[in-house]
């Protein structure tokens, strides 16, 4: 979990205080982005194999003239659609 921001002191912050704290939060942001990126692979390695339905078994594909899986948002072409045709 991030460290929440405490209160600001009543006495203001020394210059060292300052870059201290932007330090510390620097190494913070770079954490949590590790983070961020590690659960969007994990994200991803999961929707690899969308079946594009629900957990019902319904289709979850949207859209009009682009067909869209609502869960992957991977464009997903109908079966037997000739683009050519």
């Amino acid at each position: 979990m991030p460290k929440l921001l405490r209160a600001q002191p009543m006495r203001p912050l020394t210059q060292a205080e300052r870059i201290a704290r932007k330090d510390f939060l620097r190494s913070d942001v770079a954490k949590l982005e590790r983070q961020l990126s590690d659960l969007r692979e994990q994200i991803a390695r999961l929707l690899e194999g969308c079946e594009h339905t629900d957990a019902t078994g319904r289709s979850a594909i949207i859209g009009g003239s682009t067909r869209v899986c609502a869960h992957c948002g991977r464009i997903v072409a109908p079966h037997g659609d000739n683009l050519w045709g």
